[in-house]
């Protein structure tokens, strides 16, 4: 069973008497553990793409199964539920409380759940150190580098365990040293087993995943494994 089956996807917008195909007839399977990216120019389709895998808008036309479960037919709390849990968000902007701290922005999404202050702030530590950010927990996000907020802002989607982390231009206000630095943080959580959606205008970024999916006017015009990817695979295993 796939992770996410998309069948026929379509979303269209209305401009006055001019309809924007923003995706048109989109058909794709994703595989749990796979670490793929979207890539595409503006206007590609890309962010479209992400809003609808990531349940922030349905489609127009056609069917989003995620977990063999139809998106469509899902209540708004179901939905929310789905964003809050099955789902890491990860964005170019980190999106963290600029007066909470580490901890406390790591924790946000555990509150939703219910679980109890001290569960929350063990689970949280357990994110940040996965990061390498333990020695970080009390610094507000303006005591932070950029990198170390994307840091905290990774940890902050990994913290509920989730299905998918969707990461939304994840480099994009980053120097390139630090981007290397975030996207060796990303390979080694799907070596790790973490499914890893990645939307991205950038080829360097996109090489790093195993699975290319480019898009051009809301149609999809490659799907191919990186060959790039698989190769530096091969030979980690034969380390």
């Amino acid at each position: 069973m796939s992770l996410i089956s998309l069948n026929n996807i379509c979303k269209y917008y209305h401009m006055g008497e001019q309809t924007v195909k923003a995706l048109d007839h989109i058909n794709l399977s994703i595989q749990r553990n796979e670490y793929i990216a979207f890539i595409g120019s503006s206007g590609s389709g890309k962010s479209t793409m992400m809003n609808i895998l990531g349940c922030l808008d349905k489609p127009t036309e056609g069917d989003y199964l995620l977990n063999d479960k139809s998106v469509a037919l899902l209540t708004q709390d179901e939905l929310a539920d789905i964003r809050n849990i099955e789902i890491g968000f990860i964005f170019q902007s980190f999106n963290l409380l600029p007066r909470a701290s580490a901890l406390h922005n790591v924790m946000l999404p555990l509150v939703y759940k219910g679980i109890p202050l001290k569960k929350r702030k063990e689970l949280a530590m357990k994110s940040l150190q996965k990061v390498n950010l333990a020695d970080r927990t009390d610094h507000i996000p303006s005591q932070l580098s950029g990198g170390q907020r994307q840091r905290v802002a990774i940890a902050r989607a990994l913290v509920t365990n989730p299905s998918i982390l969707l990461a939304d231009e994840p480099t994009g206000n980053l120097d390139s040293q630090t981007s290397k630095d975030i996207m060796a943080l990303f390979d080694q959580l799907h070596q790790e087993g973490q499914t890893i959606i990645m939307v991205t205008h950038e080829d360097d970024i996109a090489n790093h995943c195993h699975r290319v999916v480019r898009l051009s006017d809301g149609k999809v015009v490659e799907d191919y494994l990186n060959e790039h990817h698989i190769e530096a695979k091969k030979e980690t295993l034969n380390v």
